[in-house]
């Protein structure tokens, strides 16, 4: 196969000290899959990271100006303001956890050759005091910097793939994902205007807010301007909104009942304790065991899902208060027109299986389990089983 290629381009604007990194494709791990490679029933439920561009730009964190007159010259200790925050986040979590988060930026470490953040952080909480020995008079713009990293990832899974003729295969393909941000080690120094420097440095940026050039007066306008249109931007609508059948409109049900468990036919999701929580249990013909599957609309390339329980006539869908971490639960809740949590991809076997993988629209983590055993809790997890666990039998019952 041949390999992965990508075109590194570099745009610097002297004004703002950015330089920016992307590529059409970046290096992987020599571990991971690659799109178009071939994948078995076994990979229905894994997930893997691919970063797609990063941008990386010298940023000030935090700042402080400082005026050393005749006779004041000496180390001293300053406590610096926060200026700008740089907070770690992939997709729509800061709380990155073992799995999709940390796997995503430990590609993005190798794509930029870059020391980063691969933990739960902000330069918010970075130490904001700084010791300088002023050897001269002087007006001083006393700084804490990185280099801002961010850019656009996506995920690959296992999928059916028609090949034409009447063919399938099973081949791993390029999902959409989202963006991140992190953020490479801390800076620190003193400038003043006279000094020399080099372009598009965290010196330069510093020299910039210290007003050497007149720029920072300019640059805080524009960000109150900003500021101001995003005041007067309207508000998001909220989504969950009750469906007033069980069905969410736009959605239409096989008349077929499903049975969702393991390929062995030995356990099921299903509600056995009537808690509401999904569980495994044994393989069996009750209607708490029994699902509809109801297709919708098409979004990221891929039909939306959703499973709504024979028995009570609620959906499948990641508890609310869980649905971000790595092992959140699944329940029966209220279907409603519009949640994210109650949407599912699914990815398929060859033709002629029942052997999918199940992945959540609102996170993109693929649906599993700690272990295989009666009464063990069905979870989402950001990558997915490792072990094969992931590839369930979607079962027609009648």
């Amino acid at each position: 196969m041949k390999p992965l290629s990508g075109i590194l381009t570099f745009v610097v604007a002297a004004a703002s000290a950015i330089v920016g990194l992307s590529t059409a494709a970046g290096p992987a791990s020599a571990a991971d899959p690659a799109p178009g490679q071939p994948c078995s029933a076994a990979d229905l439920g894994k997930r893997y990271p691919v970063v797609k561009s990063a941008r990386v730009e010298p940023t000030i964190t935090h700042f402080k100006t400082f005026f050393v007159t005749e006779g004041t010259t000496g180390s001293q200790t300053l406590t610096l303001e926060t200026s700008t925050t740089i907070t770690v986040e992939v997709g729509t979590t800061t709380q990155i956890q073992a799995g999709f988060n940390i796997l995503t930026l430990g590609r993005v470490e190798a794509f930029v050759n870059r020391t980063v953040k691969k933990i739960t952080a902000s330069t918010d909480k970075e130490v904001q005091t700084i010791t300088w020995n002023f050897n001269a008079p002087g007006y001083y713009g006393l700084f804490k910097g990185t280099r801002k990293v961010s850019g656009e990832y996506a995920g690959i899974n296992c999928d059916r793939v028609d090949l034409g003729g009447g063919a399938f295969a099973t081949q791993w393909v390029e999902r959409p994902g989202g963006t991140y941000t992190t953020y490479s080690v801390m800076e620190e120094g003193a400038i003043r205007c006279a000094d020399a420097v080099p372009p598009n440095s965290l010196m330069r940026l510093a020299q910039i807010q210290l007003g050497c050039d007149g720029v920072a007066a300019r640059e805080r306008a524009e960000e109150r301007a900003k500021a101001g249109r995003r005041a007067g931007e309207p508000a998001a609508g909220k989504p969950g909104v009750i469906a007033p059948l069980a069905v969410p409109p736009g959605f239409t049900c096989d008349s077929a009942l499903y049975r969702i468990g393991t390929p062995d036919r030995l356990l099921a999701f299903y509600d056995a304790s009537n808690s509401g929580e999904i569980r495994h249990a044994g393989w069996t013909s009750n209607s708490r065991a029994y699902w509809r599957v109801c297709q919708g609309p098409q979004s990221n390339g891929k039909t939306e899902y959703v499973f709504v329980g024979q028995h009570g006539g609620n959906c499948l869908a990641v508890m609310g208060a869980e649905e971000t971490g790595d092992g959140g639960r699944l329940e029966e809740a209220n279907c409603a027109a519009v949640d994210d949590r109650q949407r599912f991809y699914v990815y398929q076997d060859v033709a002629g299986s029942n052997l999918v993988g199940l992945q959540v629209k609102r996170t993109g983590f693929m649906i599993g389990q700690a272990r295989l055993a009666s009464g063990e809790q069905i979870r989402q997890y950001s990558t997915g089983m490792a072990d094969g666990t992931g590839t369930f039998l979607l079962d027609k019952v009648t």
